[in-house]
């Protein structure tokens, strides 16, 4: 056994003071004169046995009264609950999370360094320190309790939340044994399970920074509702959540593009809930692609802003390629809108495969026999098929990998949309109830075999449909587009029709944002030259990717340092290939944390961890355990001084 302040035990020389009075006594003696004595002899005998044992009695309750009040203020602590150490390491969470308010006006990370500088503070002048946080790198030596001081006044929030786990390996080059201090919130998200690392004698103590009744909305994802084909007006659907446990009124949505307000809203939303709201806008006020969405929500703001990059639904190629007497005029005169489309178009003879190569959307126009050469380009390009009135069945089935039949209908029939929630025809009809009925064509092909009919006749035989290769598709008709076969180029469906197959059923249609976490960002791009150097930068920083080009598609590697949130562009020598925003992850923002009888849970699986209550803890010192069976032999020693004070009592009492 040993004791938290040894200093005390100096407190039993005073046992000295009553044995002193015991053996001295200082009245004095009076001789009375009996006329005889020989029955007082016996008397004094019986009588002066009954007094020694009473002053024995009471002179032992009193030393040990002493004792036991002497030990009680020394704090006994067993041997085995306390191993050597060779320092005190603290580890302050500066996670974001830590922005709660613990009390009004304190907010965690402030409770935390108030009381990490109060406990240095209080140490002895030799003892060893560490201060880590969650930025800081591996530690491999101890510091002054002055050092400690100074390192403690840096701590600032970082955006990079550590699991205990990559805690426990970032303080593991430290010591084998040492006194570790964990002040955290206890976040579930992003602190994970709580293990003492194996083959380490550390004392961890976890200290609950008690962030209460939190309020945290932020925006958990965003995406463009698909709009009629190129119309102005946009939406974005802003899925917003609570992850407090206090109902939020009146939160402020803000749409923003270079600090002009676009839209705005105010949303309502309960205690662990979400919320989808909708916020449309106009794309010619969108300067350069930029956009974020704002939120007015206190006192955890750190997630209140998400980037976003509007999504460009322009193609960057179109490619028609047509027998040299013939094509369809119709479509070029859909894709010869310059302000959508990059337009070319080439004669089957003299076809410029390099063009090909950089084409996001291939137009086989009336050709008879579909080259070999274009195969090598199906898993990724969109194609589409407008057959002539004579096919070569062979390179069609070589090209579609599916059985191809010759037919001739007899007079036109009419065409219905097959089935109006598929996919492909989002954004195409504002109503769930279309009529096509005036829609009618005579077919010369049917394709069998696995594909997606999008267009039939009333005999439930395609006319439109698609065949997906590798996320990419071979859309095709079952006719020319000539008036012998069809009255599609003159019906109000051919437009729309057209601008989807270019859109490849959205998938053209870029993603808002990107989250930083992510190991990897793929890019669809056909502008890349290898040649060049890649770029991606903003107006603070230029960061130089690791990357692969394949097959149209740029995979660049996330950095390894600490990427801020924001919009950035993508530079190809002096080629702007696109504009992208990234953000960080939204794990942080979910604000549930450990209770304190679920982190106890975690001490009764090891004896190296322990809860502290950090209320109880003003005049804990660097050498202190903080167990309960410390307090308990405190106890019990004072309970000892107690039961031996009321012993004397009764003995001067009742002997």
């Amino acid at each position: 056994m040993t004791f938290l302040y040894p200093s005390v035990l100096w407190g039993l020389l005073l046992l000295l003071i009553p044995i002193l009075i015991h053996l001295f006594s200082f009245r004095k003696v009076i001789k009375v004169i009996f006329p005889s004595i020989l029955f007082m002899e016996e008397l004094k005998n019986e009588t002066g046995n009954r007094t020694n044992l009473k002053h024995l009695l009471v002179l032992g309750s009193r030393l040990l009264f002493m004792v036991f009040l002497i030990l009680a203020f020394a704090q006994p602590i067993l041997k085995d609950q306390l191993s050597p150490v060779e320092g005190t390491l603290l580890y302050i969470d500066n996670s974001r999370s830590m922005s709660g308010e613990v009390t009004a006006g304190q907010i965690g990370l402030n409770k935390a360094l108030e009381f990490s500088d109060d406990f240095i503070n209080r140490a002895p002048t030799d003892t060893k320190f560490q201060i880590l946080t969650n930025q800081s790198s591996m530690a491999l030596s101890w510091l002054s309790k002055q050092g400690a001081l100074d390192k403690l006044s840096d701590v600032r929030f970082s955006n990079d939340p550590k699991s205990f786990s990559q805690i426990m390996k970032k303080a593991s080059a430290l010591s084998q044994s040492m006194l570790f201090f964990y002040l955290s919130d206890f976040q579930k998200s992003t602190i994970g399970a709580i293990e003492a690392p194996k083959g380490m004698d550390w004392q961890i103590k976890l200290i609950k920074i008690a962030v209460d009744n939190v309020s945290n909305v932020y925006v958990d994802t965003a995406y463009m509702e698909v709009a009629q084909i190129h119309e102005v007006q946009k939406y974005i659907n802003v899925v917003l959540k609570n992850s407090g446990n206090i109902d939020r009124k009146g939160i402020q949505v803000k749409l923003i593009s270079e600090n002009q307000l676009i839209s705005t809203l105010l949303v309502d939303i309960n205690a662990e809930s979400e919320s989808i709201v909708t916020l449309s806008f106009d794309e010619s006020y969108i300067k350069e692609g930029k956009m974020k969405i704002e939120l007015v929500d206190y006192p955890i703001n750190f997630d209140n802003t998400f980037y976003m990059s509007l999504p460009s639904t322009k193609i960057s190629k179109i490619i028609h390629v047509h027998p040299k007497e013939y094509f369809t005029k119709a479509v070029e005169k859909v894709y010869g809108n310059k302000t959508y489309f990059e337009y070319h178009r080439f004669n089957e003879d003299v076809i410029d495969y390099r063009e090909i190569q950089l084409a996001d959307f291939v137009i086989l126009d009336g050709i008879e026999n579909i080259p070999q050469s274009l195969d090598g380009y199906k898993d990724y390009i969109d194609f589409l098929i407008i057959p002539s009135k004579i096919i070569d069945k062979a390179s069609y089935q070589r090209f579609f990998s599916r059985s191809i039949y010759q037919i001739r209908d007899s007079i036109a029939i009419g065409l219905k949309i097959k089935d109006l929630n598929d996919p492909f025809f989002v954004g195409i009809f504002n109503t769930k109830e279309v009529d096509i009925g005036l829609l009618k064509a005579k077919r010369i092909i049917e394709v069998n075999g696995r594909l997606n009919v999008l267009v039939q006749n009333k005999f439930e035989k395609a006319f439109l449909g698609n065949i997906k290769r590798n996320n990419h598709y071979i859309y095709f008709f079952s006719s020319p587009l000539t008036s012998e076969f069809t009255n599609l180029t003159n019906h109000a469906t051919f437009l729309p029709l057209m601008y989807k197959m270019s859109l490849g059923v959205n998938r053209h249609i870029q993603p808002l944002y990107y989250d930083r976490s992510k190991e990897y960002v793929s890019i669809a791009t056909r502008d890349f030259d290898s040649s060049k150097k890649l770029r991606v930068l903003n107006n603070v920083l230029e960061w130089l990717p690791n990357y692969q080009y394949i097959e149209g598609r740029l995979l660049l590697e996330s950095p390894p340092f600490n990427l801020q949130s924001g919009n950035y562009e993508i530079i190809n020598g002096d080629i702007l290939i696109k504009r992208m925003a990234f953000n960080e992850s939204r794990v942080e923002s979910e604000m549930e944390v450990y209770t304190p009888s679920e982190l106890a849970e975690f001490g009764t699986k090891s004896k190296n961890i322990d809860l502290i209550n950090i209320e109880k803890t003003k005049n804990l010192s660097t050498n202190e355990d903080f167990r309960d069976s410390a307090d308990d032999l405190f106890k019990f020693a004072l309970i000892l001084s107690l039961f031996f004070i009321l012993s004397e009592s009764l003995f001067i009492r009742f002997l």
